[in-house]
């Protein structure tokens, strides 16, 4: 499968979906807008725009930057996730 019809394929999963669910409401939480967040990552304005919308699909080591820049434990937020996903 091509690089990029296979990573297109993987944002568009239920599972993929709960794990933005959960980066959102975490956001939401902390009461942080996304340009704000993507500034706190050092990160272009539409950074976690992006992410949110998936046009850009993230890896864990940015799970785990996206987590501390909310002040989450990222093991708590990563729970989370499982638990909507079921597993």
């Amino acid at each position: 499968m091509p690089k990029n019809k296979s990573s297109v394929a993987s944002l568009n999963t239920r599972e993929y979906d709960a794990l933005i669910a959960v980066l959102i409401e975490a956001r939401k939480e902390y009461g942080i807008g996304q340009e704000s967040l993507s500034k706190k990552l050092g990160q272009g304005r539409n950074y976690v725009q992006k992410i949110e919308y998936k046009e850009r699909r993230i890896d864990v080591v940015e799970f785990l930057f996206i987590a501390r820049a909310l002040e989450f434990d990222p093991t708590d937020l990563f729970k989370r996730f499982s638990q909507k996903i079921h597993v």
